[in-house]
This record gives structure tokens, C-alpha cells and sequence, in this order.
């Protein structure tokens, strides 16, 4: 992994470095003198005062830190032991309080702006990052800040994560040092697939065979080969996009603008799907696929979620992201072990793309009156050992067990205290993260391939404003509703004809005009990363 310590290099101008931290937002009180080499002891930390990294620490502080999700039944216990050692280590102790995920959209901006003594915030790319640093509510994440009181992150956080998280030049918060690949799998019956004389699958083709088999069989024991329901993105993921070799734009733009990979990547090469023979070719594809029986000709009404329908057993297949379809796998192994469900890449060939680091993250407040030590408890939240795994996993014997190095299985009371829970997603760290044991095999040998292979996408933390276009997009989005759909299950009559009238309604749309503003903000962002 690249060090954080490029990253120094990157910051323009470093003009924080040169002044004191009062001048980058940064607060004054706790440790002001610039690092010494070898992060010694600094001036200003009295000899024999508690310090860390070199910075004076003998105050105590009561950090406050507000995240996203639901408080765990345990959360009081875990943070205790947090304490202990934040106490230990910073002379600092947290208190934590939530905004639960059906009301943080309302709740965020007006909590910061409510005049509430905060010190630390959850943020990302999909949590208000970029609004609200641009209204100046995060404290700048400077060199002189990783110096002084991030000396973890300065050796330790990947160097890409920064770079994601810049805004104008600048970086307000302290990205998660995980990025998973953001790629799709597909589930089947096994027992089906032997019983018609298969080999496991291992391509498009493969699929087609084992979807033939299974409409053809009067005694399969499911509905369809496929029990679509209403779309059909995720299977379009897959045959369209990974087939491919495209990445997304996620966000406003994840159903309409992709681009084939490149490693000379510019704005230039985005495209609009719908205007690609690629997307002719998949949806005469899957009009032949309804026409064989393969999914229900009234699919489009269809409300019950495809998940669900491979679980009940109406479905002989079912793909998502490779985590879900792996824990659906493992759900259906303990339930209809007869069914000896398997997990699929049928695009072993496609270039597998990292997440961003800034999906999850935590923000330093701007008008906090501890910030240096809300750096510092961040640096050690996220790669002191035995903290992250209080964070991420609880107490050990109690919410969690590890079974061996590098995987780990529920305690007795993870109920109370779950892993992974909301308070945790800002401090998701690959180099402590482990494996629970009973991952499905399958999802455990792909995920392993993918992540040996997985690339840093070249938009992979582009966030588009809409501002701009809000009203192409809803008109763009209206029209998208009345033939995507269909055209991605093949239930139309005439593909071409379909497709053509659905080009020129986005046109008059204002397909245009938003294809303009997203290559210009892709320019934009790809400048920035220099």
C-alpha cells in the first residue's frame, strides 16, 4: 500500500504548514508547534506532561461524535471499554450520539448548524461531505494536522483516499482506509445444474444453457429460470456493463452514463448507454431470452423482490453485489441444503473497480473547541488494534470470538452489539479487518480473486451536482421509466423501434444538456486528482 505520506506532496501549497493552525481552522489551545523530525517531543508540551506523538495531552476533553445508523443494546458497554483506552492513550473519553437512518437526511445540516458542542460527525460522498464542508462546517485535514496528531494515518491511510476525498484542492475529512470491489455475482441451484448434466457456470453462455434447461423442465420445482421482478439493473450490470468492460457514474447519473475503462481515461469517453449497439445487442438479448420463458411476460408488475423469490424457490437464479448473493447463499445453504446453492462470476475477464474510501468517513467540525484531540482519537479509533476491533466488532467473547488469524465468528450476545453497525462505518480499516468464518466459500474464493485484481477506478469517488440540470434530469428520469424497463426485459415487440423512440424522448428530455455538465464536472474532477 502507498503511504499517506505522498500525500504531502499532493496538498497545494501547503501554506498551513507554514503558519499556525489557528490560521487552517484548527484549535489553538492543544499542541501548536510544528512536528520535530521523528515526531519527538514538540515545544509547548511541558517535560513529563502526558503527551501524544509529542503533543501535550495533560488536559482531559470530552470528545462528542455524532454518526448515522442505530444506537446497538450494547453500545454503553463497548464505549466503556473505548474509554478505557482513549483515556489511556489521549486523556480523552467520546460520547456518542445517532441520526437514525430514516431521519438523518433531515436532521444532518440542522444538527451541525444547531449550535451543539460537537467535535466529530460521520460524513461520505452519500452523507452531506461535500455541502457541508463547502459551507465550511469541517476542519481542513492539513499536513500539519497528519504530522502532529495523525502519525497512523500518516503512515498507514491509502494514499488514494485522499486524493477522492479533495474538494477544491483541500481535504475535509478523514476517509475509511477500505474500498471494497463494487461488482456484481450471480446465485443458482446447484442441484439444478447437475441434474441437467452441467458444469459449473463460468460465462454468459453457460447462464443461457442453464436458463434453457430449467424452462424446459415441467419438474424443475421453480417458476422461471429468473423471477424478474419489475427490472432487470442488476442482471444489465452484468451482461451489459461488466460484459463490456464499463464503469458507472453512480449517483443521479448510475442509470444513464458509463465509459469503457481505459487507463487514459478522459470526460470525452463518457457515453450515453442507451446510444450504443452494445445496449441494441443486450436488449434484442434479453427479448429473446422473455420470448424462451426465461422470466414472467408480466414481470413488470411483479412486486416481489428477486431475492425473496430465489429464497422461496419460485426463482432459479438471483444476482446482486457479491456480498448479498453470497449472504443469501449461506441463508439458503442452512435452510434447503438440498438446493446446494452456488455463487457465479461470469465475467471473470472485466476489470474489477475499488469502491471509493470516501463511502464512509468522519469529519473533524470546524467550530470544534478539541480539535486536535478529535484528530487523535481519530487516528487511533481507526488503526490502534485493540480499539478498531472494540468499534467494528464489540467485546471480544461476548459480541465476537476469533476463530483463527484473520476470521472471526459471532459471540453469544452479537445481537446486542452487531458488527458492522453505524457507529463503526466511518472507521472501516482492510488492514484489521477480518473474515467471519461462515462467509460462503464461494463469495470467500471470488471476493479474494477480485480484490487481487481490483483496480482504482477513475470516477470512483466523482459525486455529479445536479444543480445545474435538475430539471432535464426529472424530465430525463420520467422518460426513462416509461421504457427502460421493458426494453431491459425484453418485453416489447420491436426492440429497435422501442429504443429509437426512447432516444428521442430523452433528447427533447434535455439528454444533451446533461451530457454537457456531466463531462464537464468529470473534467473538472480528473483535473483535480492531479
Amino acid at each position: 500500500m502507498k503511504k499517506a505520506k505522498k500525500f504531502l506532496a499532493l496538498l497545494l501549497a501547503g501554506a498551513c504548514a507554514l503558519t499556525s493552525l489557528a490560521g487552517c481552522g484548527t484549535q489553538k489551545t492543544e499542541g501548536q508547534a510544528a512536528a520535530t523530525e521523528g515526531g519527538t517531543q514538540q515545544e509547548g508540551a511541558a517535560e513529563g506532561a502526558m503527551t501524544y506523538n509529542g503533543q501535550d495531552v495533560s488536559e482531559p476533553v470530552e470528545l462528542v461524535m455524532y454518526y448515522i445508523g442505530d444506537k446497538t443494546e450494547d453500545e454503553g458497554l463497548v464505549l466503556e471499554e473505548i474509554n478505557k483506552i482513549l483515556k489511556e492513550k489521549i486523556n480523552a473519553t467520546l460520547v456518542l450520539k445517532n441520526m437514525s437512518l430514516s431521519d438523518y437526511s433531515t436532521k444532518y445540516a440542522l444538527t451541525i448548524a444547531g449550535g451543539e458542542s460537537i467535535d466529530l460527525i460521520y460524513t461520505s460522498t452519500w452523507a452531506f461531505y461535500q455541502s457541508e464542508a463547502n459551507k465550511g462546517a469541517f476542519a481542513e485535514v492539513t499536513d500539519q494536522v497528519l504530522n502532529d496528531y495523525m502519525p497512523l494515518h500518516l503512515e498507514n491511510q491509502a494514499e488514494a483516499s485522499w486524493g477522492q476525498a479533495k474538494i477544491g484542492g483541500k481535504v475535509y475529512f478523514v476517509p475509511c482506509n477500505m474500498a471494497n470491489v463494487s461488482a456484481d455475482a450471480i446465485l443458482i441451484r446447484g442441484d439444478l445444474r447437475e441434474k441437467y448434466g452441467m458444469d459449473r457456470l463460468e460465462n454468459l453462455d453457460n447462464l443461457e444453457e442453464y436458463y434453457t434447461a430449467v424452462a424446459n423442465d415441467p419438474d424443475s420445482g421453480v417458476s422461471f429460470a429468473y423471477d424478474a421482478s419489475q427490472n432487470n439493473d442488476r442482471n444489465k450490470a452484468i451482461f451489459l456493463q461488466a460484459k463490456n468492460d464499463w464503469v458507472r457514474l453512480e449517483g443521479a447519473l448510475v442509470n444513464y452514463i458509463s465509459y469503457k475503462y481505459s487507463e487514459d481515461f478522459t470526460a470525452d469517453d463518457l457515453l450515453w448507454m442507451y446510444g450504443t449497439q452494445e445496449y441494441l445487442d443486450f436488449a434484442k438479448q434479453m427479448k429473446e431470452w422473455a420470448d424462451k420463458g426465461f422470466w414472467s411476460k408480466s414481470a413488470i408488475a411483479n412486486a416481489t423482490d428477486v431475492k425473496e423469490a430465489f429464497i422461496n424457490g419460485t426463482s432459479a437464479s438471483f444476482s446482486q453485489n457479491l456480498g448479498t448473493v453470497g449472504a443469501t447463499a449461506s441463508e439458503v445453504e442452512q435452510n434447503h441444503p438440498e438446493w446446494k446453492p452456488e455463487v457465479c462470476d461470469l465475467t471473470p475477464d472485466a476489470h474489477r473497480f475499488l469502491a471509493a474510501y470516501t463511502g464512509d468517513g468522519v469529519a473533524v467540525l470546524a467550530n470544534s473547541r478539541n480539535q486536535a484531540r478529535a484528530f487523535m482519537a481519530l487516528d487511533l479509533l481507526k488503526f490502534d488494534k485493540d480499539l478498531y476491533y472494540l468499534v467494528r466488532h464489540g467485546i471480544e467473547g461476548k459480541h465476537y470470538e476469533v476463530a483463527s488469524e484473520g476470521f472471526w465468528k459471532p459471540g453469544a450476545e452479537m445481537s446486542s452489539n452487531p458488527y458492522g453497525n453505524g457507529f463503526s462505518w466511518g472507521f472501516k480499516n482492510s488492514m484489521y479487518d477480518m473474515t467471519r468464518e461462515d462467509t460462503f466459500k464461494d463469495q470467500y474464493e471470488i471476493g479474494e480473486i477480485w480484490k487481487e485484481k481490483a483496480l482504482e477506478g477513475p470516477t470512483a469517488a466523482f459525486s455529479f451536482d445536479d444543480s445545474n440540470v435538475k430539471n432535464e434530469l426529472a424530465n430525463l428520469q420520467s422518460v426513462y421509466t416509461q421504457y427502460v424497463p421493458l426494453l431491459d426485459l425484453g418485453l416489447v415487440d420491436d426492440v429497435e423501434k422501442t429504443l429509437d423512440e426512447f432516444n428521442k424522448q430523452a433528447e427533447a428530455a434535455g439528454l444533451q444538456k446533461i451530457m454537457d455538465e456531466a463531462k464537464t464536472q468529470v473534467a473538472a474532477y480528473l483535473e483535480n486528482l492531479k
